[in-house]
C-alpha cells in the first residue's frame, strides 16, 4: 500500500493496494460462493459452474473459513445467514488478515525451483522472446511468462507506467449503502444471538429474484469490530491490529447493501494522476434498496441512509483502456505478445452483489492452471 491516488470531488483518496487477498478481504473477511445464476466468470477458463465451484474448492482448501450457514426465510424472498467468514490458515485458524499471505507462502515454499523476491515492479518491457520486469531499485528480472495480481489500481497504474499509448483508464467499484439503524432486532433478533465467533461481520441478509441475487446486505455488531477498522476508515491506516472496539452495547447497528445498482464508474487519467467518479448510484432510483427499507420500516426499525464515498467500496473490477474501453485481457495480450497473464479481478467484467473475493481467486486458478497447462503441452509435443 506504496500509493495513494485523488478523487475528484470531496471524496477521500483510494489506495493503490496489492496486499495479498485484496481489501474487500480486511474490510469484510468475506469468501462467498457465488449462485448459478449470479455472474461468476464463465468463459474459457471456467467453462461451467461446477468448473467454478470446483475452482473455489481448491483455491480455498488451505483456509479456514466459518458461516455460510442458512438460518432463516424472512418473507418477500429475503433469507438471513450466518456470514460466510475467513478467519485463517488450517495450520493457523485465528490468523485473521494474514491468512493470505500465509496460505501463499506455504504453497510457494512446496514448490521446487521456486525463488521468493521481495521487491516493487516499476515497470513491464518487452526483451526479445521474454519480457522484463524492472523493480523499484533498478533491478531486472527477466520472465518468460508473468501473473500479474497487483490489484485493480496496482495493476492499472503499473499497465499505464509500462505502456505509454494508454492515456485514459476505467474501472468499476462495487460500493455499498450504509444505513444506520436504531432497534434492528425487531426484525432480526438480538445482536447477541448472531454475534460471530467475536467477528464484527454478524449477519448476511440475501434477496434472489429470478434466480440471481438482487441484495446483499452484511449486519454489523459495533462491539466486535476491530480498532484497525475505524482507524483505517479515519485515513489513519490499519492502527492497533488484534484490538477490539471493547463492550460497547450495540445500540446502533450499521448495515452495508449491495444491489444491481451500487456500481461506480472511475475514468483516471494517467498524466494528471487523478480519478473522477463518472457515475454514482442514485439511491432514490434502487428498487432493491427501497425494497429493503421498507421492509424495515414495516418492522418499525429506524434508519439513516448514508452512501459510501466513491472508490471506498473496495471491490474494484472490470478495468479498461483507451477511449474505446478495451479489456485489460485485450491490451496485455497486444502490448505483451501473451506473456503477461492478469489474474485479480481486473480481469472480471461484470460480478455480482455479494463480494467477489473468492470468484477473483477462482479466476486466478483458472487462468494459471490454463497456462501451465498449455505450456506442458508444448513440453510434450517438443
Amino acid at each position: 500500500m506504496t500509493e495513494r491516488t485523488d478523487v475528484s470531488g470531496d471524496a477521500p483518496p483510494l489506495f493503490v493496494a496489492a496486499e495479498v487477498g485484496g481489501l474487500a478481504n480486511y474490510w469484510g473477511k468475506q469468501l462467498q460462493v457465488y449462485d448459478n445464476d449470479d455472474p461468476w466468470g464463465q468463459g474459457r477458463y471456467l467453462e461451467s459452474w461446477a468448473d467454478y465451484t470446483a475452482a473455489c474448492e481448491t483455491v480455498q482448501s488451505d483456509l479456514q473459513v466459518i458461516g455460510g450457514i442458512r438460518r432463516e426465510q424472512l418473507g418477500d424472498g429475503l433469507e438471513k445467514s450466518a456470514p460466510r467468514l475467513l478467519t485463517g490458515t488450517k495450520d493457523a485458524p485465528d490468523i485473521g488478515l494474514g491468512a493470505m499471505a500465509r496460505a501463499v507462502g506455504n504453497r510457494l515454499s512446496e514448490m521446487p525451483n521456486v525463488e521468493v523476491r521481495a521487491g516493487r515492479v516499476q515497470r513491464i518491457e518487452n526483451d526479445q522472446n521474454c519480457v522484463s520486469l524492472e523493480l523499484a531499485d533498478g533491478t531486472r528480472i527477466q520472465a518468460r511468462q508473468v501473473f500479474l495480481a497487483a490489484g485493480v489500481l496496482g495493476t492499472a497504474t503499473l499497465l499505464a507506467r509500462s505502456l505509454p499509448q494508454i492515456t485514459q483508464i476505467g474501472f468499476l467499484d462495487h460500493a455499498p449503502y450504509t444505513i444506520n439503524c436504531l432497534r434492528l432486532a425487531r426484525a432480526l433478533g438480538s445482536p447477541r444471538n448472531y454475534t460471530n465467533r467475536g467477528n464484527f461481520n454478524a449477519l448476511t441478509l440475501k434477496r434472489k429474484q429470478d434466480g440471481r441475487c438482487s441484495l446483499f446486505a452484511s449486519v454489523y455488531a459495533v462491539s466486535q469490530a476491530p480498532v484497525s477498522l475505524v482507524t483505517t476508515t479515519l485515513g489513519l491506516g490499519p492502527r492497533l491490529r488484534g484490538w477490539r472496539m471493547g463492550r460497547f452495547i450495540d445500540f446502533v447497528q450499521p448495515v452495508r447493501i449491495w444491489t444491481p445498482k451500487t456500481y461506480v464508474q472511475f475514468r483516471l487519467q494517467p498524466e494528471l494522476g487523478q480519478i473522477e467518479a463518472t457515475h454514482v448510484p442514485d439511491p432514490g432510483q434502487d428498487e432493491g434498496l427501497q425494497f429493503l427499507l421498507h421492509w424495515l420500516g414495516s418492522h418499525r426499525v429506524r434508519h439513516n441512509l448514508g452512501v459510501t464515498a466513491p472508490g471506498q467500496g473496495f471491490h474494484y473490477h472490470n478495468l479498461t483502456f483507451g477511449p474505446g474501453d478495451e479489456p485489460v485481457d485485450q491490451v496485455v495480450e497486444q502490448a505483451f505478445q501473451r506473456r503477461v497473464r492478469v489474474i485479480d479481478a481486473s480481469c472480471l467484467a461484470e460480478i455480482g452483489c455479494p463480494p467477489h473475493t473468492l470468484t477473483s481467486m477462482a479466476q486466478a486458478y483458472g487462468r494459471v492452471r490454463h497456462d501451465m497447462a498449455a505450456t506442458e503441452r508444448v513440453r510434450e509435443a517438443i
